[in-house]
C-alpha cells in the first residue's frame, strides 16, 4: 500500500490478475485471429457441434431444441461463476429476479429453483477453494458472520426434531435456506473494494427498474395469455391478484406481495442514495427509478409495502438526524394523513387507505386469532413441529397433520411454528445483531459516500425486518438474497473508510 497525501492507492493481486486477463484474452485472440491453421481448426470443430446440434434438434424435437440452448450457455455460466465469484454473484441475483416468473410459463414443477441452489454450492466450493489457497479469513471476523453460523446450525440440528411429520420436508426447505444463506459469505468475501458494493448496488437498482418497468406494462397494457392461464388456473390465486374489481401487478416475480415489497425497499434505497453526493445523471436515473418503483409499488396492491414506506422514512431521518432529512419526514408524514383521510372511489388508493385502518380489515383480525391459537403449541415445542412442517412442504409431505394447513402469514410466526421459540429467538437475534453491528459501523464511519451506502442498506433491512412480521418477506427470493447481500456490505463498508480513490 501506498500512500499520497490526497488519496490512497491501494495495490494487491488485483493486478496481477489483470495480467492473467489480459493474458486469456491475447490467447482468444491469437486462437481466433492467430495463424491460420488454428484459426481452420476453431472454425471445423464449431461447424461439427452445430451439425450435431441440429441433427439432436431434429432427432428430440422442439423441447430437446429448447434445452439445447440453455445448456450451451448455462455450462460454460456455470463454469465461469464457481471461478470467477463476482461474476457468480451478479448471475445469482439476476437469475433470482426471474426464476420464479419464468417458471409460469413452463409446464410441471421444473426444477429451477434447484438450478439456482446447485450455482450457489457451486460457488461456495469455489468460495472454499480460494480461502485455502489465500488464508485470508479476515472478512468473516463478524458478529453478522456468527450469528449467520449459528443460524445455519440451529436449522441443520432440525432434523433431529421429535416432532418433525417429515424429513423430506426437512431437506427441501433446509436446502433453499442453506443456498440463501452460504451466498451472504460469499458476497462477503467478494467485497473486497468498495467499487464492487456499488456496482453490485446498481445492479440491484437496474433489476428492480426492470421489473418496475414490467409491472407498469402490465398495468396499462394487461397480462400476457401465459400470465392470464396461470392467474386463472387456481381460484385461490385468482381471490389473491384479482381484488377491488381490478388485478394486482406482479411484474415477472412470484406474485404480487414480492412485487410490492420489492418495489417499496427498493423506492428506499434509491432515495437514500438520491439524497446522497452523486453525479447529476446518477440522480436523474435514481428519481426516475423512484418514480417507477412508487407507481409498481400501488399497482402491486401491497399494503405491507405501504406502511414500509413511511416507516424507512422516519427510520432514516432518526439515523441520520439532518434537520433537512427531518423537516421532509414532518412534511410527508402530514402529507400521508391528507392522503388517508380523504375520501375516494379509487381502489388504487382505497387499498392504499386501507393498509394504514387495519382496524377495519377482516384480515388483520383473522391473523391475530390464529397467531393466539397457535401460542400455546410453540410454547410447548422449543424446536417446533419442524422445518417445512407448514405451508407448501407441509401440504406435500404431511398432508394430514395438523401444521400443514396451518397459514403462518408472516416470517416470525413461520419460524416460531416450524423451528420453535428457541429457534424464533436465534431468528430475531439474527435480526437484531445485522441491525445493531451496521449502525455500530456507520457511526464510526467518516467518509460522506460510503455513509450514504450505510444508511441505503441499514434502512432497506430495517423495512425488510419489520415487513417480515405481517408478510414472509424475508423468506421470498429475491427479497431473502437481497437482505443477505445487505448484511454482508454491512461488514464490509468499514474497511474501506477514507480511502478516497482505487487504483
Amino acid at each position: 500500500m501506498q500512500n499520497h497525501p490526497n488519496h490512497i492507492i491501494i495495490t494487491s493481486n488485483k493486478d496481477s490478475k489483470n495480467r492473467s486477463f489480459s493474458s486469456l484474452w491475447q490467447q482468444l485472440n491469437a486462437a481466433f485471429l492467430g495463424n491460420s491453421g488454428t484459426t481452420w481448426f476453431l472454425w471445423t470443430v464449431l461447424a461439427l457441434v452445430s451439425l450435431a446440434m441440429a441433427w439432436l434438434i431434429a432427432q428430440g424435437g422442439l423441447k430437446l431444441g429448447a434445452i439445447l440452448p440453455i445448456v450451451v450457455i448455462g455450462v460454460p455460466v456455470l463454469v465461469a461463476s464457481v471461478f470467477w465469484l463476482r461474476f457468480g454473484v451478479v448471475v445469482t441475483l439476476t437469475a433470482s429476479f426471474f426464476i420464479l416468473g419464468i417458471k409460469k410459463f413452463l409446464p410441471g414443477e421444473a426444477p429451477l429453483g434447484l438450478l439456482l441452489d446447485l450455482l450457489v454450492f457451486l460457488m461456495f466450493f469455489g468460495l472454499l477453494v480460494k480461502i485455502s489457497r489465500d488464508k485470508d479469513l479476515k472478512a468473516f471476523y463478524s458478529p453478522i458472520s456468527v450469528i449467520v453460523f449459528v443460524w445455519i446450525m440451529y436449522n441443520l440440528l432440525e432434523v433431529a426434531n421429535p416432532y418433525a411429520e417429515s424429513r423430506m420436508a426437512w431437506f427441501y426447505t433446509v436446502r433453499g435456506l442453506a443456498g440463501i444463506v452460504l451466498l451472504f459469505y460469499i458476497v462477503t468475501y467478494t467485497f473486497s473494494d468498495f467499487k464492487y458494493i456499488k456496482q453490485l448496488s446498481l445492479v440491484l437498482i437496474i433489476l428492480a427498474l426492470l421489473a418496475g418497468l414490467y409491472g407498469l406494462a402490465q398495468e396499462f397494457m394487461g397480462f400476457n395469455r401465459f400470465e392470464y392461464a396461470w392467474i386463472y388456473a387456481e381460484e385461490q390465486r385468482f381471490k389473491l391478484i384479482y381484488q377491488w374489481g381490478r388485478f394486482r401487478k406482479f411484474s415477472f416475480l412470484s406474485d404480487p406481495t414480492t412485487f410490492g415489497i420489492l418495489c417499496s425497499y427498493m423506492l428506499i434505497f434509491s432515495a437514500v442514495l438520491l439524497m446522497g453526493k452523486n453525479s447529476r445523471n446518477f440522480k436523474i436515473f435514481l428519481g426516475f427509478t423512484c418514480i417507477v418503483l412508487f407507481l409498481g409499488m400501488i399497482y402491486s396492491g401491497t399494503r405491507t409495502a405501504y406502511v414500509m414506506l413511511p416507516a424507512g422514512g422516519i427510520f432514516y431521518a432518526l439515523l441520520t438526524l439532518r434537520k433537512q432529512i427531518l423537516a421532509l419526514m414532518v412534511l410527508g408524514i402530514l402529507f400521508l394523513g391528507f392522503v388517508i383521510m380523504i375520501p375516494t372511489s379509487n381502489p388504487n388508493l382505497y387499498r392504499f387507505q386501507s393498509a394504514f385502518k387495519p382496524q377495519k380489515e377482516r384480515s388483520l383480525n383473522v391473523r391475530l386469532d390464529n397467531q393466539k391459537m397457535i401460542q400455546p403449541f410453540i410454547q410447548s415445542h422449543p424446536m417446533g413441529g419442524g422445518a417445512g412442517s407448514t405451508g407448501t412442504w407441509g401440504k406435500r409431505f404431511s398432508p394430514n397433520s395438523f401444521l400443514a394447513n396451518f397459514p403462518p402469514d408472516s416470517g416470525y410466526v413461520r419460524i416460531a411454528v416450524e423451528l420453535g421459540w428457541l429457534g424464533l429467538f436465534i431468528y430475531c437475534s439474527m435480526f437484531f445483531i445485522v441491525l445493531q453491528t451496521g449502525i455500530y459501523n456507520y457511526i464510526r464511519c467518516t467518509q460522506a459516500e460510503i455513509k450514504t451506502y450505510y444508511e441505503a442498506f441499514l434502512t432497506l433491512i430495517f423495512v425488510l425486518t419489520l415487513a417480515n412480521y405481517p408478510q414472509e418477506a424475508v423468506i421470498l427470493v429475491p427479497n431473502s438474497l437481497v437482505y443477505f447481500i445487505s448484511a454482508a456490505a454491512l461488514i464490509r463498508l468499514k474497511d474501506f473508510n477514507n480511502q478516497l480513490s482505487y487504483a
